[in-house]
């Protein structure tokens, strides 16, 4: 029985940490695709865009809105998720789980902007492990073109896409199939470090 339950903690724990690792996956993929691609003269999604773009510009401003400035698209969007999943009956650990961090996703990215006596023990602490992206490893993408590091939630995704070059893998296909090039950054700051 005690073998029995820890097994079903394991697993649970594993689901949980898959529905993370999988909302960073997801994080990186929309912001690769707001940086590269991205036009902020978009309708319904362009206001997001350009303050995304402001964002690289002057990287704490985005630190001045609300939890609900910074997070009301993206609460909505995860609102319809979970219905969706509870439609179709797969509302799981790992289905929750990725729709929690998945919303937490602008408010994790702006951890790595604070410091750390701005964000307190706890959030520091979880930076520390790894499991919150820290200050260090985001820092990467603001410093090298925005062309790296799109992920905002861990400092463990990123690694692998990195490693196994996913997005200028994806760049390469989306030039070849539509023509479209990748959108330079403008607000490249190779001296940028974060606020530690």
């Amino acid at each position: 029985m005690v073998g029995s339950t820890i097994t079903a903690a394991g697993a649970f724990l594993l689901k949980v940490l898959g529905g993370l690792w999988f909302a960073d996956f997801i994080s990186g993929v929309v912001h690769w695709l707001e940086d590269r691609y991205g036009n902020p003269e978009w309708p319904v999604i362009g206001h997001t865009i350009r303050e995304n773009q402001q964002h690289h510009f002057t990287p704490r401003s985005f630190l001045k809105g609300t939890l609900w400035t910074r997070n009301r698209e993206v609460l909505a969007i995860g609102a319809a998720f979970l219905a969706v999943f509870w439609a179709f009956d797969v509302l799981n650990a790992f289905t929750v789980s990725a729709v929690i961090f998945g919303v937490m996703s602008n408010e994790v990215h702006a951890s790595a902007h604070r410091s750390p006596q701005e964000n307190g023990r706890i959030v520091t602490a979880l930076q520390k492990t790894g499991l919150l992206q820290s200050h260090r490893h985001h820092a990467a993408h603001h410093r090298k073109g925005k062309d790296t590091h799109f992920c905002v939630l861990t400092n463990h995704v990123n690694p692998v896409l990195e490693r196994i070059r996913f997005f200028q893998t994806l760049e390469a296909i989306v030039t070849r199939v539509t023509g479209l090039r990748p959108r330079p950054d403008l607000s490249v700051n190779p001296r940028y470090r974060p606020a530690i």
